[in-house]
């Protein structure tokens, strides 16, 4: 009897763990196998904006939402008061409008110049050949004046002209050589800066046109310096311009719009709060939702970024889409640790984000279990 029991116990003791070892090997175990076989699921968790006023602050004097409200893509959330950017708008359109008016008056002034040059040189170019004409007269007159002086001094010798007439004669000489020489001296200076190739085709064709003056050539360098006055005016007016435009684009920036369609989660400033230069405003959540699962790296090969999922909403009740954005390599505390019963090594964990179609049911913190990839 003592010898039936003491087999007993053993054999109960044997048959427990017998069955507990089929358990364990059937059943369901928290390993890297177990759990890369069960459902992926994860928390739907949409994208946040803070929404920023750019480059601007100042006094909040309006705002057009409140928390939970949802926005449309455009529409109005803060405005800062606008007050000082118009006067310096304003200030600024003035100096604009003046430089504007300087520039005008220089190009106006310079054309003026030019064309006066243009109209210089062309008369001193007849006034040229009007003088050569002069010349040319003054010296036949001389050379007749001296011909008759001669004449005259050779009547004078035998007595057959007067004195006063030999005086009179010489007078006229001497007038006529002054007369050329006079007109030489001007042909001469109005020919500065004429080369001498130029002189001597003239002195041939008696034609000015195209000749180098050097009055003209001063004329039309103090032009060209015009010319860089008027640049510096321009890269004045251009900078003034500049700057207006960043202050008309500052005065639009005074009112805070949505970037994206979404929820306002949060309005940091009230009404009368100063703002200062580029800090956060409201707080907006996305009409981006995504949900994050966790795959081994022996599964990560179905889940490439642009493939197409199908996921379950629990609450709902029905299948969404999505698509995967990216699958990386999750960090060290969410590796996939296998049990050694069946000598297989440890298993890396991978994070997918898949972002999900955009129904009106599907909200923010509901469970969602993905489907596995390589089915679609």
């Amino acid at each position: 009897m003592m010898m039936k029991k003491n087999i007993k116990i053993p054999a109960i003791f044997l048959l427990l763990l017998t069955f507990g070892s089929l358990l364990i090997y059937f059943g369901s175990r928290n390993d890297a196998v177990s759990v890369a076989k069960s459902i992926k699921s994860g928390v739907l968790t949409a994208d946040e904006v803070n929404v920023a006023f750019e480059n601007v602050g100042g006094r909040v004097i309006k705002r057009f939402v409140q928390e939970s409200e949802f926005v449309n893509k455009g529409d109005p959330l803060m405005q800062l008061d606008d007050v000082d950017t118009k006067i310096a708008i304003e200030r600024l359109q003035a100096v604009v409008d003046s430089q504007q008016a300087s520039v005008n008056q220089e190009q106006a002034a310079i054309s003026i110049a030019e064309n006066d040059t243009d109209l210089t040189e062309l008369s001193t170019w007849r006034k040229i050949e009007e003088v050569q004409a002069n010349l040319e007269a003054a010296r036949s007159a001389r050379d007749l004046a001296s011909i008759e002086f001669d004449r005259h001094s050779q009547l004078r010798k035998t007595g057959g002209t007067s004195q006063s007439q030999l005086d009179s004669t010489r007078n006229t000489f001497i007038a006529t050589k002054m007369q050329v020489i006079q007109i030489e001296s001007q042909l001469a200076t109005l020919m500065i800066g004429a080369t001498k190739e130029q002189i001597s085709q003239f002195q041939q064709t008696k034609n000015a046109t195209g000749m180098t003056l050097q009055a003209i050539t001063i004329a039309r360098d103090k032009i060209k310096n015009r010319q860089n006055q008027l640049a510096q005016l321009r890269g004045q007016l251009n900078q003034s311009e500049a700057e207006l435009k960043q202050l008309q684009v500052n005065y639009k920036r005074l009112t805070l719009v949505a970037p994206e369609s979404g929820k306002v989660l949060k309005i940091m400033y009230e009404d009368g709060e100063v703002v200062p230069n580029g800090a956060p405003a409201v707080l907006l959540e996305t009409d981006r939702k995504y949900v994050d699962i966790y795959v081994n790296e022996n599964m990560v090969k179905d889940y490439q970024p642009g493939t197409s999922v199908t996921a379950n909403a629990i609450a709902l009740d029905k299948k969404v889409k999505g698509i995967i954005r990216f699958a990386t390599a999750a960090p060290s505390f969410a590796d996939l640790r296998m049990t050694r019963e069946r000598g297989q090594a440890d298993l890396t964990s991978y994070q997918v984000r898949i972002y999900m179609e955009s129904i009106p049911q599907l909200l923010t913190g509901m469970t969602l279990e993905v489907d596995d990839a390589k089915h679609h």
